[in-house]
C-alpha cells in the first residue's frame, strides 16, 4: 500500500515500495496523490508499469551535457579536472573529427531552442515546430540533419541512459530534399582558382580533391602517418559515414602528397574545415574578377558560367565523374569515393552526354 505524506501546504508525497520498485511523486492535492498511487500500483501488479520519473525530472539541456561528456568526450566548462579536460581536447585535436564539430554545433542550436523542455514532455509536435522555425533561416537538408541529431539524442536517453520516455522517441518524417547538382568543373576553372589564391596550400588541396574525391573534412583531417606510399593508399579516420576507411590513391595523388613538407602536428595540411572553403571561395571570386577584366580588355565574349555557382564540394562531383572512367564498376568506385549508398553515388557520377556518346561510339 502506498504511503501518502503531507509535506506542507499543497505538498502531498506519494511513496510506493512494491515488487522491487521504489518510486515517489509529489502533488498539490492529496486526492491526486491517492489516484496516482492506485493507478501506479495496479500497473506494477499487471507488469505494465513504466517508470518515467527520470524523464519527468530531466531537461534536454542536462541530457545534452551528458551526451557531450559520454559520447563526444567533452567535459563541462566548469570541470575541476583540468587534466582530463586537456586530454579530451588533445584527443579531439588528434582525431580532428569534422563530423563531431558539426554535431556539437547542432546540439548547441537544439539546446538554445529546446533546452528547458522536460524529456517526458517532448512530442513530435514540438520537434515539428522546432523544424519549421529553423526552416526560416536554413535549408531543408540542414533542418533534416538537426532533427536527426535531436532524435539521436532522445534515442541515447532511452537506450543508453535508460531514461524511459513515456511515448518513446517521437517519429518525424524527413523533409523531401532535391539538392542534386550537375555542376562539372573545367580544367580552366581549376587553373584559374589555383593561380589566384594567397594560400600556399589551396592548390595542393584542390588537386588532391580532384585526384581522390575526398570530402573537405577528410582532406583537412588527413594525417601523414596514415598514408601508405607503398600501396599507395590513405587511411581516413571517422569519415562522414562514421567509419574509418582506407582509400586507394592514383599515382598522381601519391606524388602530390609525397612532395608536401612534413608538419610537426602530424597533419598533411594546416588549413582546417571551413577555412578551406573560405580560401576556395576567395580564390574563385578573384579569378572571376580577373577573367571579367581580361575579357573586357580583349573585347572578348564573357562565359556567364565560368567560375559561377562553383563550390569546393563540386570538386568531389568532378573527381567522381573522372574516376568513373577508370573504374566503371560502381562497387569498386564506391570503395574509392567512400559512398555507402550506391544511389547517392549515382548523384555524384555526372558523366556528360558527349562522354556517353563517345563511349557508345567506341
Amino acid at each position: 500500500m502506498a504511503t501518502i505524506v503531507n509535506r506542507g501546504e499543497f505538498q502531498w508525497r506519494a511513496l510506493i515500495r512494491r515488487k522491487g520498485h521504489q518510486i515517489s511523486q509529489t502533488f498539490y492535492y492529496k486526492n491526486d496523490a491517492e489516484v496516482w498511487a492506485r493507478k501506479t500500483e495496479s500497473e506494477i501488479d499487471r507488469g505494465v508499469f513504466i517508470n518515467t520519473n527520470e524523464a519527468e525530472r530531466t531537461t534536454l539541456s542536462k541530457l545534452i551535457e551528458r551526451y557531450k561528456s559520454e559520447k563526444l568526450n567533452i567535459k563541462p566548462k566548469n570541470s575541476d579536472n583540468e587534466i582530463d579536460r586537456k586530454k579530451a581536447l588533445a584527443d579531439k585535436a588528434k582525431l580532428a573529427i569534422k563530423a563531431q564539430t558539426q554535431e556539437i554545433s547542432r546540439l548547441n542550436i537544439i539546446e538554445k531552442e529546446l533546452g528547458n523542455k522536460i524529456l517526458a514532455m517532448i512530442t513530435a509536435s514540438d520537434i515539428i515546430q522546432f523544424r519549421n522555425t529553423r526552416l526560416k533561416t536554413i535549408q531543408p537538408n540542414s533542418a533534416n540533419r538537426e532533427i536527426t541529431t535531436l532524435k539521436r539524442l532522445l534515442s541515447y536517453a532511452n537506450d543508453d541512459c535508460k531514461i524511459i520516455l513515456p511515448h518513446g522517441v517521437p517519429s518525424v518524417n524527413k523533409l523531401p530534399v532535391d539538392d542534386a547538382r550537375e555542376r562539372r568543373v573545367s580544367d580552366a576553372e581549376i587553373e584559374a582558382i589555383c593561380s589566384n589564391t594567397s594560400s600556399a596550400e589551396l592548390p595542393s588541396i584542390v588537386m588532391l580533391a580532384l585526384y581522390t574525391a575526398m570530402r573537405r573534412g577528410e582532406i583537412s583531417n588527413l594525417i601523414r602517418s596514415n598514408i601508405d606510399f607503398s600501396v599507395p593508399s590513405a587511411k581516413l579516420m571517422e569519415t562522414k559515414n562514421g567509419k574509418n576507411r582506407t582509400a586507394p590513391l592514383i599515382p598522381a595523388a601519391a606524388v602530390l602528397l609525397k612532395a608536401l613538407p612534413t608538419r610537426m602536428d602530424g597533419f598533411v595540411f594546416a588549413l582546417r574545415g571551413e577555412y578551406i572553403s573560405q580560401a576556395f571561395e576567395r580564390a574563385r571570386d578573384r579569378a572571376r574578377a580577373k577573367y571579367l577584366k581580361d575579357c573586357e580588355d580583349a573585347g572578348a565574349d564573357v562565359d556567364e558560367n565560368f567560375l559561377v555557382n562553383l563550390r569546393f564540394h563540386d570538386l568531389r562531383h568532378e573527381a567522381t565523374s573522372r574516376l568513373a572512367s577508370l573504374l566503371p564498376n560502381v562497387i569498386e568506385l564506391s570503395r574509392v569515393t567512400g559512398h555507402s549508398d550506391l544511389k547517392m553515388l549515382s548523384r555524384y557520377y555526372n558523366i556528360s552526354v558527349s562522354e556517353l556518346a563517345r563511349k557508345l561510339g567506341s
